[in-house]
């Protein structure tokens, strides 16, 4: 699954949902190791240099990402959602940092509104590959874990794990 992005004047960046996977596979095997579950997205944030803050966002607002040249980045969450939103939206917003890598600055904002384009899709992709890593959720699945059990395991809302299942193929119950 490849999505398309373009950057102005002839320039096209390509979000691959395979890349989203591999990139994701690559931090869990180099800094989350064998840590179990649930994986810590703050935790690898805060390896990789990145400063991870709750802060009083609009309430449009679920989380952004700041990077200006010469400083850490930084990842702002809303301070009023739960601890699995908040654990998503920092992982999503590593997958913004993980996608710009080698940029001197960018910045996004994640607003609640539903609107997707070629980045906020790879970044969510990256996001669910990184929390709910296939392998694991395959294994479970295999099992006949419920839904519910899976969501409890990995940290996320039974909406992420639902439709992590979707994406993979698996039925849910």
């Amino acid at each position: 699954m490849e999505f398309v992005n373009q950057l102005g004047q002839g320039c096209v960046r390509i979000y691959n949902g395979k890349m989203a996977k591999s990139a994701a596979q690559s931090l869990l095997n180099e800094i989350w190791g064998d840590r179990g579950l649930p994986v810590d997205p703050a935790w690898i944030a805060s390896r990789l240099g990145i400063v991870v803050k709750l802060a009083s966002l609009p309430e449009k607002v679920s989380g952004a990402i700041i990077k200006d040249a010469g400083c850490d980045p930084v990842i702002l969450l809303a301070q009023n959602d739960s601890n699995n939103r908040q654990r998503f939206t920092c992982a999503h917003e590593l997958g913004h940092y993980v996608s710009n890598q080698g940029s001197g600055t960018f910045e996004y904002v994640d607003l609640r509104n539903g609107s997707s384009n070629p980045e906020e899709t790879w970044a969510n992709e990256f996001a669910g590959n990184l929390l709910m890593p296939e392998r694991l959720v395959r294994e479970m699945a295999a099992r006949n874990d419920p839904a519910i059990v899976m969501s409890w395991r990995f940290g996320v809302s039974m909406d992420a794990m639902s439709i992590r299942l979707k994406r993979l193929g698996i039925p849910v119950e």
